[in-house]
């Protein structure tokens, strides 16, 4: 699929981002950040100066950020192999999840230059929902766009049109955790906003629900839309698809394009480094200060 690179308006608004560095001065910290994982000795010897800069800037430019980021992006796919193995377009579980819900990435960004991920519902009476399956769906769908672009925000779409009760009691509390763990800590992912179309009466208690194991900066930025004239407050019509009120094409056609286009990631996945935790090294209990002794904290802006 063509995702379309930022236009002149988009630009502005990146340049506008108050960690905003021009290209050429974060080379120095790609050199640091390359240096730095040659010495761990747990971490793969990562040397892809794009796919590192692409973590740079979705972690603001921060390097004890970046650094943090990059190593749970590794230690977190052997914590939790359940939510990564088997990535390849061919795996049976992509078979199974693509006849309950629809994957898909607009080609054009928003106004503020985020990005828009659409998971869309399908009618379905003959396969079982699995919660897990759609989770691995969305964090492949993020290494998708990390590989190609910067991350300067992602708005999550939702339509649950078809979506039956059992499926989000399906996403147990252990499952969210675990979920809401992956995007926050281990991708460089800001996360702008997430909204629900198309919901059935219960969506909105469950949804209240699901907040609570999520941080206070997502939570506030969760909306259920009634109809589609209050998604337009934050996804113009000329970035949707024409199924909400949009004039960008036709969500099938993105989703389409979408599934043909991760296959470009196939060898990728079959040789993919990974993480040898077995190497790790003891950390400290103390609490975790930078250089600066300020106290870390993890940023989802």
């Amino acid at each position: 699929m063509a995702l379309l690179p930022p236009n002149n308006e988009h630009k502005e608004a990146i340049k506008k981002l108050y960690f905003f560095k021009e290209p050429e001065k974060i080379e120095d910290d790609i050199d640091v950040l390359i240096e730095w994982l040659s010495k761990q000795p747990h971490l793969p010897n990562i040397t892809d100066r794009q796919w590192l800069k692409h973590f740079l800037i979705g972690r603001k430019n921060n390097l004890p950020m970046t650094k943090k980021v990059i190593e749970s992006y590794f230690t977190v796919r052997e914590e939790i192999p359940g939510l990564f193995n088997d990535m390849t377009s061919d795996a049976e579980w992509i078979q199974s999840a693509v006849k309950v819900g629809k994957l898909s990435l607009l080609p054009k960004m928003t106004p503020e230059a985020n990005r828009v991920h659409i998971i869309r519902s399908i009618e379905n009476r003959d396969v079982e929902f699995n919660a897990m399956v759609m989770c691995k769906g969305s964090l492949k769908t993020i290494d998708y766009l990390m590989r190609r672009e910067p991350i300067y925000g992602m708005i999550f779409l939702l339509d649950l049109k078809y979506c039956q009760l059992s499926y989000l009691l399906s996403f147990t509390p252990s499952l969210t955790k675990n979920l809401m763990r992956c995007i926050d800590e281990a991708t460089p992912l800001r996360v702008r906003g997430v909204h629900y179309v198309n919901p059935p009466k219960f969506v909105a208690r469950l949804v209240n629900f699901f907040k609570i194991f999520m941080p206070s900066k997502i939570q506030d930025r969760i909306c259920v839309h009634e109809t589609f004239d209050t998604l337009y407050d934050y996804i113009p019509k000329d970035v949707l698809p024409y199924e909400y009120g949009g004039t960008a094409g036709s969500v099938e056609k993105f989703e389409n394009d979408f599934m043909e286009s991760v296959k470009e990631d196939d060898e990728w996945y079959r040789n993919m480094p990974r993480a040898d935790l077995s190497k790790r090294p003891i950390k400290s209990k103390n609490v975790d200060m930078d250089m600066s002794g300020t106290f870390k904290k993890l940023d989802i802006d």
